[in-house]
């Protein structure tokens, strides 16, 4: 089922190979170079799943998963961190920011699948 997937990340080569993979599973990816450029896009896109790297700047994931949440349609997004940091602090800081799940790169196709196949179109 074809899900609506923002996609934020300040590394080309890793936003544009996962929006290339997610594209390549039928699902409409729209991309962001930062946090503050994923907040305007998701407003526009309106996706059901948001995939943000933590370590973006100016706007860290951290921050923009606290924004995400704040818009009207915020609540019913399903935000993946997907970033190298993988201690459990990390996983307590994106708890706290409203992350539902957390994942440490290079993550699976299989993976990726699994948790796009748990949101409702």
């Amino acid at each position: 089922m074809t899900k609506r997937v923002l996609i934020a990340d300040d590394d080309d080569d890793a936003l544009s190979g996962l929006a290339n993979l997610l594209t390549g599973l039928g699902h409409q990816v729209a991309q962001a170079a930062c946090g503050a450029q994923a907040l305007d896009v998701a407003r526009q896109f309106a996706p059901d799943v948001v995939i943000l790297d933590l370590g973006m700047s100016p706007m860290d994931g951290l921050s923009a998963a606290r924004a995400l949440r704040a818009l009207p349609e915020g609540p019913a997004m399903l935000l993946v961190a997907l970033t190298g940091w993988g201690q459990p602090q990390h996983h307590a800081m994106t708890q706290e920011a409203g992350f539902d799940i957390h994942l440490v790169k290079p993550v699976s196709i299989d993976q990726l699948g699994f948790i796009l196949s748990m949101t409702q179109p």
